[in-house]
């Protein structure tokens, strides 16, 4: 049987009185664009109802979900939550920091952006895999996180919807490199146009070099 996220974290947290915020990334290992951070707070105050009808929309790690149905939940995600927020760090920064700082500057920036839209001091963040450094907030960075805990996986959600739009509309510009469909990633074809066309300004360009040795 297939497991979904589910409320066990969450609902751990909501009976210490927390609010709690999802946090996942998306584009962490692709070879052009942004790398895009999302954030998402369910209620604490969710009817039993409202919690099985967003479970069996089946809710789950981005990745796993086709185009059509992420595009799907999305809505459904943004209707049935009291905030979300995105940030993206664009391709000049990871080139000059690195992906590893730039991940981490999105989910600061996200925490805060939802932070300032609520109305208590008492947030716990769930973050996909990691702990933001060097931080006061209190989180947990959960393995797998976006197979376990539904805000997390909403928040991978709207993250991938936001940065495949994002990749859709670069593309128009970049056309040789087929964003519209590999979004960015290291497809077969992505790789040969890369060692056909070379690298644009929107290409990871230590990341490219190191994986396709050019």
């Amino acid at each position: 049987m297939l497991k979904f996220p589910d409320f066990t974290y969450e609902n751990n947290l909501w009976q210490k009185n927390f609010t709690v915020v999802g946090i996942d990334e998306v584009g962490r290992g692709a070879f052009a664009g942004p790398i895009g951070i999302g954030g998402v707070v369910f209620s604490s105050a969710l009817s039993n109802k409202k919690k099985k009808y967003l479970l069996s929309m089946g809710i789950n790690d981005s990745k796993k979900l086709t185009a059509k149905k992420r595009e799907y939940l999305s809505e459904i995600i943004k209707e049935a939550c009291v905030v979300y927020e995105t940030s993206f760090i664009n391709v000049a920064t990871i080139n000059k920091i690195g992906i590893g700082k730039a991940t981490f500057m999105g989910m600061r920036d996200v925490a805060e952006k939802i932070k300032a839209k609520l109305k208590t001091e008492d947030v716990y963040f769930l973050i996909d895999a990691f702990e933001i450094p060097n931080s006061m907030y209190l989180q947990k960075g959960i393995i797998r996180g976006d197979s376990l805990s539904i805000s997390i996986a909403a928040a991978s959600i709207i993250a991938k919807v936001e940065r495949d739009k994002l990749m859709k509309e670069l593309g128009i510009s970049f056309p040789s490199y087929l964003w519209e469909k590999n979004k960015g990633y290291g497809t077969l074809s992505h790789r040969s146009a890369i060692k056909q066309f070379g690298l644009s300004k929107l290409h990871r360009r230590k990341f490219c070099k190191n994986t396709i040795h050019l």
